[in-house]
């Protein structure tokens, strides 16, 4: 059976469905959900999720994100057994879990890999790794504009799609200067830059959707990093915040990518 254009299949080793929400992009230091799949060597089909093409993401909202991955997933006609997110995709997980259990009947299990709403910090951090991965192309000093920047624009706005907005506006100047330099013509750079767009939409636009009470089922899988998923709260807001809560000593970088996490979700889900 072919794979609908919104997902991408990781696995096919069974007629039960369990999806997963991520922004995939190659060269990132955190391991994703085609990570997990080669450990758990699971015994259902996993799908993850893609991104619109930009023509289409322009006017999209995160309510129409989850719409477009549910019909996709829903038209296969096959039974959905778990939603997993993986940090701020376990928002978008909540609310396509509640979706698709209303359409076939039953709610699928809901998992998160150090779930958190969307925050400005965060992205902030990500645009910094962003820069600092392509130290290949741009100087020591480009960087340290950049990241200046987007410090800067963390401080000035409240709104997280502003500040995605002001992101995006840093990275076309400093990696514009950067593709011109290298030879790039303005088509290939911009398409370098529409990417990059992709990935704080899906960021900032999580926070259409309020999971505060599709969390209520979840059950997360917490790292040892202390500013990531459930750790900035205290022990009481925690427990409130998710059903239950599995804590692991590794990285949130490593979540994915740890075989003790893969044997527990895969347990959870048989």
């Amino acid at each position: 059976m072919a794979v609908p254009g919104s997902w991408k299949s990781l696995t096919s080793n069974g007629e039960d469905l369990v999806l997963a929400v991520d922004f995939a992009v190659s060269g990132r230091p955190q391991a994703g959900f085609p990570d997990f799949a080669a450990l758990a060597r699971p015994q259902f089909s996993l799908w993850e999720t893609l991104p619109p093409a930009p023509e289409e993401d322009a006017d999209m909202t995160g309510v129409d994100y989850v719409e477009r991955w549910a019909e996709d997933a829903l038209r296969q006609e096959r039974p959905v057994k778990a939603v997993m997110g993986y940090c701020a995709g376990a928002v978008y997980a909540a609310a396509l879990a509640e979706r698709i259990g209303e359409r076939q009947g039953v709610t699928p299990a809901l998992i998160g890999f150090d779930p958190e709403p969307p925050r400005g910090d965060v992205i902030c951090h990500h645009f910094g790794t962003t820069m600092e991965g392509m130290s290949g192309l741009l100087k020591p000093e480009e960087i340290a504009h950049a990241q200046q920047a987007a410090a800067r624009a963390l401080a000035d706005e409240t709104d997280i799609k502003k500040l995605g907005d002001r992101l995006l506006e840093i990275f076309r100047d400093v990696g514009g200067a950067a593709f011109a330099r290298v030879g790039l013509d303005a088509k290939r750079s911009e398409e370098f830059v529409a990417t990059f767009g992709l990935f704080l939409h899906f960021f900032v636009r999580g926070s259409d959707l309020d999971p505060t009470e599709g969390w209520k089922a979840l059950t997360a899988m917490t790292s040892a990093t202390p500013t990531s998923g459930l750790n900035p709260l205290s022990e009481e807001a925690r427990a409130d915040r998710v059903a239950k809560e599995i804590r692991f000593s590794v990285e949130h970088a490593d979540l994915l990518r740890t075989p003790d996490v893969a044997t527990t979700v895969t347990g959870l889900l048989s």
